[in-house]
């Protein structure tokens, strides 16, 4: 009996010990006036657009340890933060289809991945640069606008120098096909729209004339002859009366020809001439971005 009760009592300050240990909250969860603050801080940083710090903040106000209805409105908006919270997916090839990994991407200082792994990112929407690294190659920089609520959007880049490259480049896709400049307008696309045209403004100016000249007549004969003229008064009133029309029916389709050989002629808004379009392939290679 000595000896149980001297164990015991050995026993109890450590068992006293381990329940007021377990009876205090753990140091890793928020207080109420932390929970508070963190919710103070998520709303304003909402407000402000800045979503991921916003996100770091609502994930504390949302734990266990905070008063029940703050945890209800704060999970609110966590959820909101949650769904406008763009995402973007980073990749980047070799110019002949190799993936890469080991490169680097910066936003603006920041560096947002140290190496590609295929995972979404999440990052705060608005217009910012994106600049990724590899050891032995110059850094690629683009500017893009990354939208709330957009998930996943792949951005991937080129990396290449070689033929592979090149030939990609050749065929920019998105913002980039933009950059292409117009062509010019060739020299048949100048005279033949021209000619038509001309050729339909003297159609209308003969089928004006000669409806002028069968009016007058028709006055004429009216006050001479009418009703008894002869035949051959009415034959070329009649022929006047046809030139007219034909001169009409010439002259409006010169002019549809001449827009239709416009449109014709018109070159693509992306053809470049030879040494334009080399150039606009070296700087697109040198980008080397699609998306």
């Amino acid at each position: 009996m000595a000896i149980t009760f001297v164990v015991a009592a050995l026993a109890s300050p450590h068992t006293a010990a381990r329940a007021q240990s377990a009876a205090k909250p753990s140091a890793s969860l928020p207080d109420k006036e932390a929970c508070v603050s963190a919710f103070d801080r998520g709303q304003r940083a909402q407000s402000d657009r800045a979503l991921r710090r916003a996100l770091g903040d609502l994930i504390v106000c949302s734990q266990e340890s905070c008063p029940t209805v703050l945890r209800a409105d704060c999970a609110g908006v966590l959820a909101e933060v949650r769904s406008a919270l763009p995402t973007i997916v980073l990749a980047a090839d070799d110019g002949n289809g190799h993936e890469l990994t080991d490169v680097k991407v910066y936003a603006g200082k920041e560096l947002i991945v140290s190496q590609l792994d295929g995972r979404a990112i999440p990052v705060d929407p608005g217009t910012f640069e994106l600049r990724f690294e590899r050891a032995g190659q110059p850094p690629l920089v683009t500017s893009r606008t990354i939208r709330e609520g957009e998930k996943s959007r792949v951005i991937r880049v080129s990396m290449g120098g070689g033929a592979g490259s090149a030939s990609a480049a050749a065929r920019p896709i998105g913002p980039d096909a933009a950059e292409s400049p117009a062509g010019k307008r060739t020299v048949i696309g100048w005279v033949l729209p021209g000619a038509l045209a001309g050729v339909g403004l003297a159609g209308l100016g003969v089928a004006l004339v000669t409806r002028l000249s069968f009016d007058s007549r028709v006055d004429d004969l009216r006050q001479s002859c009418a009703p008894e003229c002869s035949q051959d008064q009415r034959s070329d009133l009649s022929g006047t009366l046809v030139t007219s029309n034909v001169a009409l029916g010439v002259g409006l389709g010169m002019l549809a020809l001449s827009v239709v050989s416009w449109i014709l002629t018109t070159p693509p808004s992306g053809a470049t001439s030879t040494s334009a379009h080399a150039a606009h392939v070296a700087r697109a290679t040198a980008r080397g971005i699609t998306w």
